[in-house]
């Protein structure tokens, strides 16, 4: 096996590795959104995410909104994240011509 073989399933390896961890992460943070809804003049905020096909929406407190807020663009962070290791991951397999084994 080549110099360059090994460098390109070392990366993978670490890839998969790196990727477990930023799922794991990514399920223990909350979806949705924050929207702010003005009910007779006065302005509460609500946490909107889809359950199927329905779109819930929780009430936050507001000492609560801007924790939640961090938490949420955590998430888009590391959904973005991934889909780009997702993407160099592809690009090993297609330089290699095969899939690594990952142990």
């Amino acid at each position: 096996m080549s110099v360059l073989e090994d460098v390109l399933e070392e990366e993978y390896a670490r890839s998969s590795r790196l990727l477990d961890l930023m799922e794991q992460e990514i399920g223990l943070l909350p979806k949705g959104s924050i929207r702010m809804r003005n009910i007779k003049g006065h302005e509460y905020c609500y946490l909107n995410y889809r359950v199927g096909d329905k779109v819930k929406s929780d009430y936050v407190p507001t000492a609560e909104v801007d924790e939640l807020q961090a938490k949420i663009e955590r998430r888009r962070a590391l959904a973005a994240a991934i889909r780009e290791q997702k993407r160099s991951q592809k690009q090993i397999i297609r330089a290699l011509g095969r899939v690594p084994d990952v142990d």
